[in-house]
């Protein structure tokens, strides 16, 4: 793919972006693999005043600019002028949002005084989604905000086909929605045989960054049901975030639980090599990477059907999906696998060949997608 010449303003809410040591995700190594295909990518991102980051360069041509701001409303009006800075000084061809909340009203704000055009992506499940709005008060003025917002994009990124229906479905243009994943660098995860070390209990796996829409007290719920009927096997969380001295003080006399903490993305791949089978329990998702990430390792999934997963997981074929919150349901699930190895293997393998034909690198749909946004823009000048 060749190197683009334009120049992309992101507004992001992912501080990991400007630290040093991020503590989940692989937010960093994506920014730079989009760099090396267009002239500049300028990132500015929302952080606490408390974490007193720095402005990063995470190569060549990527830069980071940490708001460190007093609070998130506060974000708004710092991100704004960190932007209006890196336009006076560049030649900016889009400006891109993490979602339609606050960074996209800072977008939109960019856009209508610079007149750039504007792309918002949605990753995250937030319209007409119940669980969603029950995670926090916080979330019902800003979906109040996202729906007039959105409005003002001339592009949207969607992660699955089902938010795409429901944006639709709220009234914008289907021409101006674009279904393409966060990117997973399959290779990465495809293994030539089975690296499973021999052991005495199985291993049910779980990967996720510790907040509330991961809901994790409903897996451990499952796991405790499963427990009494089979005790070779342990369930293994990975991952840091807020909820970890919550869920700490909930499997504290749990010796079958494994709160393991935060993993390097790098090192992912072999967390899911020594695991049976994989759960994810979020009450909401608009992709699921974990999913494909696990697929790919011929592991079969259990997942709570979420609008994400349910483009990722064919109940039956390569994992199960199970109601939101259904703890009963989903330790069935995690029991009829670990009574049935052979379900393990045969579901794990229809996992793999369903990622490898649905989920290849999408990083050159993204920059396509710039592309026709930049140049539909210099058509209409």
């Amino acid at each position: 793919m060749s190197k683009l010449p334009y120049n992309i303003l992101t507004i992001s809410w992912d501080p990991t972006l400007a630290m040093d040591k991020p503590d989940f995700g692989d937010a960093q190594k994506r920014n730079i693999e989009y760099g090396q295909h267009v002239q500049n990518i300028h990132s500015i991102t929302y952080s606490k005043q408390s974490l007193k980051l720095k402005d990063k360069q995470l190569s060549d041509n990527v830069f980071v600019y940490p708001t460190n701001s007093k609070n998130q409303l506060i974000f708004v009006s710092d991100a704004y002028k960190i932007a209006s800075k890196i336009i006076e000084k560049h030649k900016i061809d889009m400006v891109l949002t993490q979602d339609p909340f606050l960074t996209g009203l800072v977008g939109s704000k960019i856009k209508k005084k610079f007149g750039i055009k504007l792309l918002i992506h949605f990753h995250g499940d937030f319209f007409a989604n119940k669980q969603w709005l029950q995670e926090s008060w916080f979330n019902y003025p800003m979906l109040w905000l996202g729906k007039r917002v959105v409005r003002k994009a001339d592009a949207i990124r969607v992660m699955s086909q089902g938010i795409k229906i429901k944006l639709i479905k709220f009234g914008l243009a289907e021409s101006i929605i674009r279904v393409i994943p966060t990117p997973v660098d399959l290779s990465k995860f495809f293994i030539n045989k089975d690296q499973t070390t021999t052991k005495d209990k199985k291993v049910v796996l779980s990967i996720g960054r510790l907040v509330l829409a991961k809901d994790f007290p409903t897996l451990i719920e499952a796991v405790k049901k499963v427990r009494k009927i089979r005790q070779d096997f342990v369930l293994r969380i990975v991952g840091g975030g807020p909820e970890h001295n919550k869920l700490k003080k909930l499997i504290a006399k749990l010796d079958y639980i494994d709160l393991a903490g935060y993993v390097d993305h790098d090192d992912l791949p072999l967390e899911f090599q020594k695991c049976d089978l994989f759960v994810l329990s979020s009450t909401n998702e608009s992709f699921g990477k974990v999913l494909v990430e696990a697929n790919a390792c011929a592991k079969p999934v259990v997942s709570t059907a979420t609008t994400g997963a349910q483009e990722i997981v064919q109940d039956g074929h390569n994992g199960f999906l199970v109601p939101i919150k259904d703890s009963q349901a989903m330790a069935d699930k995690i029991l009829y696998l670990l009574d049935h190895p052979e379900k393990i293997k045969q579901m794990g393998s229809n996992g793999r060949r369903l990622m490898e034909e649905k989920f290849a690198n999408s990083t050159k749909k993204i920059i396509d997608f710039w592309y026709e946004i930049i140049n539909d823009n210099k058509k209409n000048r």
